[in-house]
């Protein structure tokens, strides 16, 4: 049985989705694009738009009742690889030891004009 989780902790979509899926245990995060909580506008910069979207994925993956821990996989969409440096720069700092993988795609257009876009596979606690 499907579980649903939507939380105004983080930014709904625009789009007909749940931000999260629970099915038989594994969580599934719906892209998280790196929007601004107060305002509603895509942040500036590539580092900016990685970490907001990931802290959004976090937000959610708690939400959820997961933790960074049970990350078992972050897809990542971005309309660049040039901004991979700054992917693994927030990475590097979220993940210091014992990172999930991880799959980088570029894709030629995300919306809205943002640089990147993340998803989550994780288990609960």
């Amino acid at each position: 049985m499907k579980k649903v989780i939507n939380t105004n902790k983080a930014p709904l979509s625009t789009s007909p989705v749940s931000q999260c899926n629970i099915i038989n245990g594994t969580i599934y995060i719906g892209g998280q694009m790196p929007r601004d909580m107060k305002t509603g506008k895509i942040v500036e910069g590539a580092y900016e738009q990685t970490k907001i979207s990931l802290e959004h994925c976090l937000t959610i993956l708690k939400e959820a009742g997961g933790s960074i821990d049970t990350i078992g996989l972050a897809i990542i969409y971005v309309t660049d690889l040039s901004i991979k440096k700054h992917v693994n720069k927030v990475f590097s700092e979220f993940f210091p030891k014992d990172a999930p993988a991880r799959n980088l795609v570029e894709v030629s257009d995300i919306g809205e004009e943002a640089l990147i876009e993340i998803a989550l596979i994780a288990g609960k606690n």
